[in-house]
């Protein structure tokens, strides 16, 4: 099974369960899932930085795979790391299965929860989701800046 094909049928299992739990015990049984695990990628994360001895920006960099996403570098260096993703493979499968709302809460939140594990002095934003339909999903991370 390629790279491609494991990703696909996670999603497909990933919105099946979403969809499942939340028919069996509505939205608060996916936040709870949620909740869970970002907990669960910020430790994660933690030992990513020990284990590598990198704390900056650039290290997401690895998150992006050009056969699941379609994306440009705006910037990277160690002080700031800029991408725009215009496709992802996730987002299109997830939205084929009117999940889009459980990719947001069990993969797009996982972002948030990486950057807070590996340095709390990073700070992450993405004001465009392609979960959340909008055109692209542009992240930015970026150090905190000293006042």
């Amino acid at each position: 099974m390629s790279e491609v094909d494991r990703i696909v049928y996670r999603d497909m299992l990933l919105a099946f369960m979403g969809h499942t739990l939340v028919s069996l015990y509505g939205e608060e049984a996916l936040e709870a899932l949620s909740k869970w695990n970002c907990e669960r990628i910020k430790q994660r994360w933690r030992e990513i930085a020990k284990s590598t001895g990198r704390s900056d920006p650039e290290y997401f960099f690895r998150l992006f795979n050009d056969r699941v996403h379609d994306f440009k570098v705006i910037r990277k260096s160690k002080e700031a790391l800029e991408v725009k993703v215009f496709k992802c493979l996730h987002a299109e499968t997830l939205k084929k299965l009117n999940a889009a709302h459980i990719g947001l809460k069990l993969i797009c939140v996982g972002d948030e929860a990486a950057t807070e594990g590996f340095n709390p002095e990073i700070k992450f934003t993405r004001p465009k989701i392609l979960m959340a339909g909008d055109d692209c999903c542009h992240f930015i991370w970026e150090l905190k800046k000293e006042k």
